[in-house]
């Protein structure tokens, strides 16, 4: 009589419908998974608490003057929308500044977004905050904004935005999450790239030919370690860094010194965005509901954690509809490179990095990716994409079934029985990954 095995199904959304997807049970051994928190009560008394109390530097209190004039720096992927138009905090914070003896026409909301486009900016923000205090939005390409403030250990010569370096205090807050080439966000990150200059930004970014430039990884990551010795060459003197549940409620609130309220920030975070786990023989992983349609927004960190997730001789299956193809503006590399140019080897991407050929930015991200797909087999289930054309990018193999690309992929690790991990994000939850050393 035939046996028949235990199937673990999972329902994911896929190109605005939902796909069910099945794996043995047997084999699956981890999940990685996101960890919520309950949101904090009050958020804005948490803030004011951890600014009086802050963690290696001085209080808030001992750090303004009368008459002060005071950067206030928002980071663009959540904090804005907190100070704002969603949470109001900012005016909790104006508050204590203004019973510090600092007048609002002395404060200046940076937003600090690096080389990315910031047409919502004004709008997240609110008009109620900028009824009461200057908003400056940071411009990387236009040199006329930028200050000269030195030159870091690794060679990255230091611009950051005048009014951010001509301020008496910089005060900036940000949240804690994996990222790619930094290991996580937060801490100096809102200076170098979110306030910094393009050529100060382009230089950091070619540090992730390093192979200590990892997701994850903060020690000896070279990424991190330049963009906090230029958040010192910039003088930010206090940062808050938020931790967010999947509603994006924060749920813990760190203030100090950048670099060690940052890593005790990390330390906790970990508890929220990643999963203690042994390496497996296959890992089948799914970019999230917000970033399914487009193969080319699945190359940013989804492989990165398919890497981590698996023995160095193992596979990784990337599952995920690509309906859309390779992105929404396939001939714009804005926000990574496009199709034609991913399919370039990881060297013909490290030499356009070198050279400062096209958008570097985009380039350092496709390297990571790239040169993931070089050291480990992946393979692609999907159905925008042909074998051909996944071969073409780098893949091993593109499948219109996942049942055949966990069979292409276990014939390839050469066990039957290889063990398998999985990732299946929702929402903001797609940055969540494998605990991996710092």
């Amino acid at each position: 009589m035939a046996t028949t095995t235990a199937q673990h199904t999972y329902a994911l959304p896929w190109n605005g419908q939902e796909r069910v997807l099945a794996l043995p049970a047997e084999r699956i051994t981890a999940e990685v998974r996101f960890t919520d928190k309950p949101a904090l009560p009050d958020p804005a008394g948490a803030i004011l608490s951890a600014l009086d109390n802050p963690i290696g530097a001085p209080p808030l209190a001992d750090l303004v003057r009368p008459g002060a004039k005071v950067a206030l720096l928002t980071g663009d992927r959540m904090t804005d929308r907190m100070l704002g138009t969603r949470d109001g905090l900012a005016f909790p914070l104006l508050d204590r500044l203004n019973a510090l003896g600092v007048r609002d026409e002395d404060v200046s909301i940076v937003y600090a977004c690096g080389m990315h486009a910031h047409g919502h900016a004004r709008e997240r923000l609110g008009e109620k905050v900028l009824a009461r205090v200057r908003m400056v939005e940071h411009e990387a390409m236009d040199d006329a904004q930028m200050v000269y403030v030195g030159v870091t250990s690794r060679g990255t010569p230091v611009w950051v935005n005048r009014v951010v370096a001509e301020a008496d205090v910089r005060l900036a807050i940000g949240e804690v999450s994996p990222v790619g080439p930094a290991g996580w966000c937060g801490g100096g990150k809102i200076i170098l790239p979110g306030v910094a200059g393009r050529d100060t930004i382009e230089h950091n970014h070619r540090m992730v030919l390093s192979p200590e430039a990892r997701l994850g990884a903060i020690n000896r990551n070279p990424v991190r370690l330049d963009i906090e010795e230029a958040a010192e060459l910039a003088h930010l003197d206090l940062k808050v860094d938020v931790l967010v549940n999947s509603a994006e409620r924060i749920v813990a609130v760190y203030a100090g010194d950048f670099r060690q309220e940052w890593r005790a920030a990390v330390a906790a975070a970990k508890e929220i965005w990643t999963t203690p786990m042994e390496p497996t023989d296959i890992a089948v992983v799914y970019p999230g509901d917000t970033r399914e349609r487009y193969l080319g927004g699945a190359a940013y960190m989804t492989f990165g954690i398919g890497e981590a997730m698996t023995r160095p001789e193992g596979a990784v299956i990337v599952t995920l509809s690509a309906a859309g193809g390779w992105s929404s503006d396939p001939t714009s590399d804005r926000y990574g490179a496009t199709e034609e140019g991913f399919s370039l080897t990881a060297e013909e991407m490290a030499r356009r990095l070198v050279r400062s050929e096209g958008n570097l930015r985009s380039w350092s991200n496709a390297y990571m990716a790239k040169a993931v797909l070089e050291r480990k087999p992946f393979y692609l289930h999907c159905d925008g994409y042909t074998d051909a054309q996944a071969r073409r990018l780098g893949f091993a193999g593109a499948y219109r079934s996942l049942e055949d690309a966990l069979a292409a992929a276990t014939e390839r690790v050469g066990r039957p029985e290889a063990t398998i991990s999985t990732c299946f994000p929702r929402g903001i939850q797609w940055r969540m990954m494998p605990r991996v050393p710092d």
